[in-house]
């Protein structure tokens, strides 16, 4: 699921052999792209989530966003 959503969202494919990349450093996610993750991963799990209830570093990778929604209780986070 994070590498379907930060693929989405990111517009780049090919991040689950770059699980570790950052997506703000490379320029791939921006403020308004946290907003359509988010977007995502409630529409996906139909959890509600708030702007305190993750840090950008939480999203900033597959490897990151995947952790976070494991920590969450989202079955097949990593799919």
């Amino acid at each position: 699921m994070a590498v379907e959503i930060l693929e989405q969202v990111s517009e780049m494919e090919g991040l689950s052999e770059n699980s570790d990349l950052d997506l703000f450093e490379a320029g791939l996610l921006d403020s308004l792209a946290v907003i359509s993750v988010i977007v995502q991963i409630e529409a996906r799990t139909g959890i509600r989530l708030q702007p305190t209830d993750f840090k950008r570093d939480d999203i900033a990778s597959v490897e990151k966003l995947t952790k976070f929604l494991e920590n969450r209780g989202i079955k097949d986070a990593s799919l």
